[in-house]
């Protein structure tokens, strides 16, 4: 039985954690060992002594985890203080973000011979991305409420209430893509009021956007119908992130300009699609930026603003794969959990994703061969 460990974020900003008190506790009575680094939880307020009461060992250093536990789950992608300590011994859990990112990084995770599953494409039993899903979901709802916080005057914005009143008419919120984050984003909205514009890139789908969404205006996405409705929208957001998908479209800063002044850009999918001329990736700590006249906020992993809420879903999300992973070996794993597959990775310094050996022109590697040959 392998045991699991939580690491501490070593991103300042990032508070989410893989497992909560409540999910150690679950693991526990599930006969499997759970050992928490020191103050893991406490950006999202779950200290170390309600891991310890839920039954998990607190281990004074990431050192010590990874010396104890086998099964390791944190939120960000592994940082090069851990590509030293990590070896053939370990599976490794966490939101990989390979699409995002550089040759260098796939190598430094190769040459850990550890196995790595990417959060991002565990699926559930409908094909679902899980984990991906539910952050998608609180991005999409508090997008909403940060576009009525950047309307406001203190945050140079044009001062107009997001959702407006009994005599004044509600501003306007533009949405490009129509994914998850798009559809939560625009459902949100017209449930407080606002007037709502839907794009979506994929026509096919435009009938059914209309009849799972009636109070917002979905349309197909083109240029020019966006360049129609941008002069009457008070905040565009874009929402084009796809684990798949590559979107071969420019929000151009002409485009952009005939929004009026103290209008707002959301960017969500900044790191993943960047479609916006204007924008560049900012953090929490730096919001926004202003270019002519308009603000930009351009923050990704919105999700760990809320970092309570947010590791409480990835726990939920999460606790099925964790108690099957515990207790039985890789290989019987993958069989009862098909959805495992997809998002397992790198295998012991091979590559077993084809999306991500096609991307970094790798040899790919079929997971049930290597189980099967014990390499």
């Amino acid at each position: 039985m392998l045991k699991i460990g939580l690491l501490r974020e070593i991103k300042p900003t990032e508070g989410r954690v893989m497992l909560t008190p409540e999910g150690v506790k679950v693991l526990v009575q599930n006969g499997i060992e759970v050992y928490v680094e020191h103050n893991a939880g406490e950006l999202s307020r779950f200290d170390d002594l309600l891991y310890e009461r839920a039954g998990a060992k607190i281990m004074p250093a990431m050192e010590k985890v990874l010396q104890k536990a086998q099964l390791l789950l944190h939120v960000s992608p592994p940082k090069p203080i851990e590509f030293e300590i990590l070896n053939d011994s370990h599976i490794n859990i966490s939101f990989l973000n390979l699409l995002n990112t550089n040759a260098e990084r796939l190598e430094a995770l190769l040459e850990t011979k550890a196995v790595f599953i990417s959060a991002e494409l565990l699926q559930d039993k409908k094909g679902g991305y899980a984990l991906l899903q539910g952050m998608s979901e609180i991005t999409g709802r508090l997008a909403v409420f940060k576009a009525a916080e950047l309307l406001t005057i203190a945050e140079g914005g044009k001062g107009k209430l997001l959702s407006g009143t009994e005599l004044i008419k509600s501003a306007v919120i533009t949405i490009v893509g129509a994914g998850h984050v798009g559809r939560i984003a625009a459902k949100t909205a017209a449930q407080n009021g606002v007037n709502v514009n839907l794009l979506t890139l994929k026509p096919q789908k435009l009938d059914r956007l209309q009849q799972e969404l009636p109070a917002v205006n979905s349309f197909e996405f083109t240029e020019q119908k966006l360049m129609e409705l941008l002069p009457q929208t008070d905040v565009l957001f874009i929402a084009l992130y796809s684990v798949k998908d590559t979107y071969d479209i420019k929000i151009t800063a002409e485009m952009i300009s005939l929004m009026e002044q103290g209008s707002a850009v959301i960017d969500i999918s900044v790191e993943q699609s960047r479609v916006v001329e204007t924008s560049k990736i900012t953090s929490i700590e730096q919001p926004t930026f202003i270019r002519d006249g308009i603000i930009h906020y351009c923050v990704p992993n919105m999700a760990s603003l809320v970092p309570r809420t947010a590791s409480r879903i990835l726990t939920k999300k999460l606790l099925h794969f964790l108690k099957i992973l515990a207790k039985e070996d890789l290989k019987d794993s993958i069989v009862d959990l098909p959805g495992l597959i997809p998002a397992l990775s790198i295998y012991k310094g091979k590559v077993t994703n084809r999306l991500y050996a096609d991307l970094f022109h790798k040899e790919f590697y079929n997971i049930f061969e290597l189980l099967e040959l014990n390499l």
